[in-house]
């Protein structure tokens, strides 16, 4: 049995952050507001690089394509971090669970009380890790049984060993075992898109190995074959397949603030997204 401790987790906490900055340059309601708060209230040294942003934007961007395609009015959102959606998609009547670990999860009601003053009554921030089974128990008290689940992570499973991503696989198995559903994840992005990356922005994953240790080369997939497989090993197929580029024309990023290059543009193609589903016997 896996022994888990949440401090060994805490340091991927400070990557919200690192995320939250370049967000600023879209067009995606409410992160320039929440942005401010991090800023005026965080005592964490973090490098922060403006050129991550349409990267950031199009897996956010690509994950509500999907999520609106599927129209599963349920969402459980992984690792949520400081990101937006689950305050917007809670506005437009979805039920939305959100979980990260405690001391994020408490900021984040913090931040959204000082946005909007009242967190909406379809949107729970809720405490727990991904890798805790026990934890996942809670959406229970949220969510209706008779109703699909949507599972949606974005920069949580780069950050764990393959050991790490089966057992946060097996525990979202379970989850669609109970509710029926999809998991969309924009984690599987094999090893050539670091390589990329690091000629977009050379320091980026240098200055994220500062911040956590938890940002190794080997805990990526090699490819889409590898993910297919690791995740066929668990009871998953990939059902879809899409690349970040798809969403490449809605990026304010980009065409409002120029922030492009040759190396962006093969960024976008590297980066995927993908959707799963339970295989069926």
């Amino acid at each position: 049995m896996m022994n888990i401790n949440d401090k060994d987790y805490e340091e991927i906490s400070s990557t919200a952050i690192v995320t939250s900055y370049p967000r600023i340059f879209t067009d995606i309601p409410y992160e320039k507001e929440i942005y401010e708060c991090l800023e005026k209230n965080s005592h964490e040294l973090v490098t922060l690089n403006k050129k991550l942003a349409p990267e950031i934007e199009a897996r956010y961007k690509l994950a509500n394509q999907i999520l609106d395609k599927y129209n599963i009015k349920q969402v459980f959102e992984l690792a949520a971090g400081y990101t937006s959606r689950g305050l917007i998609y809670s506005k437009k009547g979805y039920n939305y669970v959100e979980m990260d670990l405690d001391g994020v999860s408490q900021k984040k009601c913090d931040i959204i009380k000082s946005i909007v003053k009242e967190i909406p009554e379809t949107l729970h921030i809720i405490s727990g890790n991904a890798l805790r089974i026990n934890d996942y128990k809670q959406i229970d008290n949220y969510f209706n049984k008779e109703e699909n689940v949507a599972v949606l992570n974005e920069g949580l499973l780069r950050y764990l060993t393959f050991a790490e991503k089966k057992k946060v696989s097996e525990n979202i198995y379970s989850v669609l075992k109970q509710y029926g559903g999809i998991w969309i994840t924009c984690d599987c992005t094999p090893k050539n898109f670091i390589t990329v990356q690091d000629k977009v922005m050379p320091d980026i994953n240098k200055n994220l190995n500062n911040i956590t240790s938890r940002n190794d080369l080997n805990d990526r997939f090699k490819d889409i074959n590898h993910v297919k497989d690791f995740f066929g090993e668990i009871g998953f197929n990939v059902v879809e397949v899409h690349k970040f580029s798809e969403v490449k024309n809605d990026l304010y990023s980009m065409n409002y603030h120029g922030i492009t290059d040759e190396h962006i543009d093969q960024l976008l193609e590297n980066g995927i997204t993908i959707v799963l589903k339970i295989a069926e016997n």
